[in-house]
């Protein structure tokens, strides 16, 4: 075998171990997270949905909770955008530094270096802090996600906000059993 054979078959090898090796994306979550982000003219590179996917499935794998779940808070808070709310909610999944904060201390984690307002734009940190709390809230209601969505958001609507959550997600766990539901 010559130098150039072999060196093509170590390239395919590693090609092909890298597709096998990466996330699939589905579709509808492209779609999904394409529709809510170009409502607001907000161009989506593949890569970025690619990369919230896996953040994503680690963080739902991590703590417990089932990603469909984390897919529909994110969709209703943010509608996968980096804003920032009127009460000084950050990121994704809108969370507040003080809150951050809080489960910061529940769990012995550390302030991100760049501190709170990270949160912002750190997705892999933001859904982090957003599982956690949700995940505490489910704790602290005995599991009863609509009084723990209540807390989550605790708003005058918080009703309307658990029904509209929850809504997304009976919807997702309906159609998109391929993201790992049902946990």
């Amino acid at each position: 075998m010559n130098k150039f054979n072999f060196l093509f078959i170590v390239f395919l090898t590693m090609l092909l171990c890298s597709i096998a090796l990466s996330q699939v994306v589905p579709q509808w979550f492209q779609n999904l997270v394409q529709e809510a982000r170009g409502k607001f003219g907000l161009v989506t590179d593949p890569k970025f949905v690619e990369e919230l996917y896996t953040a994503i499935l680690n963080v739902s794998e991590k703590h417990g909770l089932d990603p469909l779940l984390i897919v529909s808070l994110i969709l209703v808070e943010s509608e996968f955008r980096f804003v920032v709310g009127s009460s000084g909610e950050l990121g994704l999944v809108q969370i507040k530094p003080e809150t951050a904060a809080f489960v910061a201390r529940i769990y012995g984690l550390q302030e991100p270096s760049e501190g709170w307002r990270s949160l912002l734009w750190d997705y892999n940190l933001n859904i982090e802090y957003g599982a956690l709390y949700l995940k505490y809230l489910l704790n602290r209601t005995n599991g009863n996600l609509f009084k723990a969505l209540e807390l989550y958001n605790g708003g005058s609507r918080k009703s309307e906000y658990a029904n509209k959550i929850i809504k997304a997600y009976e919807e997702m766990m309906t159609y998109h059993q391929d993201l790992g539901s049902g946990r």
